[in-house]
């Protein structure tokens, strides 16, 4: 294989990414080269970069500096280099690497085959979304197995994950689904992708809100997307009596604050759901929101508001974490 060099960022210490040019290794066998064209700024990766996460401080994937692009792991591109019988130069792939081969915000990635899906030709930034929504529909797999129909659900968060969240739970077809934000743009889409009602923090009280539509049973499920104690405890006011709160967000600390009155007088099943959509045999969960967006059943084009070049990745992780100008999902171009 040639020398290939590109512009990677490089996370030299907690909050500070740079970007340098850097070379890649040589091929193992099963594995390929991707010239990266889109990328997206995950909102765990978020919590890796700021090291604020003590579930990502206890992992402790990489010394610093860590290896170029990491921790990117939302990145489609082209194929320049195979070492893989199932791939070839010019194949179009949407990578979805483990922890080992993290390292979507980089020009060039190497990754193992088993980490791959080809694309057909046609927007990037919009099958870049089936990764997020594989992890998606992989915590569904584990927060609901029952019928949908007749039932209630809401979801608590709704930036990328939980809109990808609010049009699964229609696809699954539960009757109704409330959502739940700070940001009132975000409850526009979540609105617009099939949420029958919202609720606007701290204006309107989400508990409210669900009694109203559901005539005092609370929801069957509740999706908590966000990743707070505040959002934990509007999911535990929100759920009814024997009902399931899916907690998808990251933890913002060591233990769990929340309100257990509830959680015990309503006879509550917490279910947990992080990654394990990359070690599905043949990527099932990937493959499932590859379709769905490819056919039209899951809108995602409103999803990335916002691009930054890969030379101004510290902007882009600083409008991610911040959220102002209405942003929902922040991309990562190598033009």
């Amino acid at each position: 294989m040639p020398d290939v060099r590109g512009e990677a960022a490089i996370l030299v210490e907690p909050g500070r990414l740079e970007v340098e040019e850097v070379p890649f290794r040589d091929l193992a066998e099963r594995e390929v080269l991707v010239r990266n064209s889109v990328a997206a700024i995950c909102g765990s990766d978020v919590h890796r970069v700021r090291a604020e996460s003590p579930f990502f401080k206890d992992m402790r994937d990489h010394p610093y500096p860590c290896p170029p692009g990491y921790p990117g792991h939302e990145g489609l591109g082209e194929v320049i280099e195979s070492r893989s019988p199932l791939f070839s130069p010019g194949d179009i792939v949407l990578t979805v690497p483990n922890h080992a081969y993290m390292a979507s915000f980089a020009r060039y990635q190497t990754i193992a085959d088993r980490f791959l899906l080809r694309v057909p030709n046609g927007s990037p930034m919009q099958y870049l979304m089936a990764q997020q929504l594989g992890t998606v529909i992989h915590a569904l797999k584990r927060f609901w197995t029952e019928p949908a129909q007749g039932r209630t659900a809401a979801v608590v968060g709704v930036g990328s994950a939980g809109l990808l969240f609010v049009q699964m739970l229609r696809q699954l077809g539960f009757d109704q689904i409330i959502a739940v934000d700070l940001e009132p743009g975000r409850l526009e889409l979540a609105r617009a992708h099939g949420a029958a009602a919202t609720a606007l923090v701290p204006d309107q009280q989400p508990d409210e809100v669900v009694k109203e539509l559901t005539g005092g049973k609370g929801a069957d499920l509740v999706i908590e997307a966000a990743g707070t104690d505040s959002a934990r405890a509007h999911a535990l006011s929100m759920v009814g009596l024997h009902g399931k709160v899916g907690l998808y967000g990251m933890p913002e600390a060591y233990d769990l604050s929340i309100p257990y009155v509830q959680l015990f007088g309503k006879q509550v099943q917490l279910i947990t759901a992080v990654g394990g959509a990359q070690l599905e045999p043949g990527l099932t969960s990937f493959r499932s929101a590859l379709q769905l967006i490819v056919d039209g059943s899951i809108a995602v084009k409103d999803q990335i508001t916002h691009t930054f070049d890969i030379k101004q990745i510290a902007d882009a992780f600083e409008l991610a974490h911040t959220r102002h100008e209405g942003v929902v999902k922040v991309g990562i171009t190598f033009d």
